[in-house]
């Protein structure tokens, strides 16, 4: 049986809202212009599909259905090996976007996640300090990775 979202208009054209007969709380009043963002939030927080009632003032009831929007898979960007120079420091990538903003990390360990895909390590902050080896950019904006030196 899918969730159940009522939603009645009050006379001041303001949207009351409950699912499953529990009152949903908003972060203040509620008008229909927020209402299509609202239904897609509780169909996404309920992974489920939704059946809306709008219960108008001195009108029908109408009823609709929800569904929830399809996800795209999203493929992490694959690492492309770039240039360094241990000689004189520089690290060089490319495939960035024009003045994209790209983060900068020096590679001072490796770790395996857990059985829930967590990575979790520790390092004294005196390890950071002057430690050269795998150095990785990521593009801010683009996602791309380039990894220099090492191997990842």
């Amino acid at each position: 049986m899918l969730p159940l979202v009522v939603v009645r208009v009050n006379k001041d054209g303001l949207l009351d809202i409950t699912v499953d007969r529990e009152p949903h709380d908003t972060d203040g009043p509620l008008t229909r212009d927020a209402l299509h963002r609202l239904l897609n939030t509780i169909a996404d927080n309920l992974a489920s599909p939704l059946k809306v009632e709008i219960h108008e003032l001195d009108e029908p009831v109408f009823t609709d259905f929800i569904t929830l929007e399809p996800k795209r898979a999203v493929q992490p960007p694959r690492p492309v090996r770039s240039s360094i120079s241990t000689s004189t420091g520089e690290v060089s990538g490319d495939g960035f976007l024009p003045d994209e903003e790209v983060a900068v990390a020096v590679v001072v360990a490796h770790q395996v996640a857990n059985a829930d895909g967590i990575a979790r390590l520790r390092l004294p902050p005196a390890l950071l300090a002057g430690r050269s080896g795998l150095v990785v950019l990521v593009g801010q904006s683009s996602g791309k990775i380039a990894v220099s030196g090492g191997t990842a």
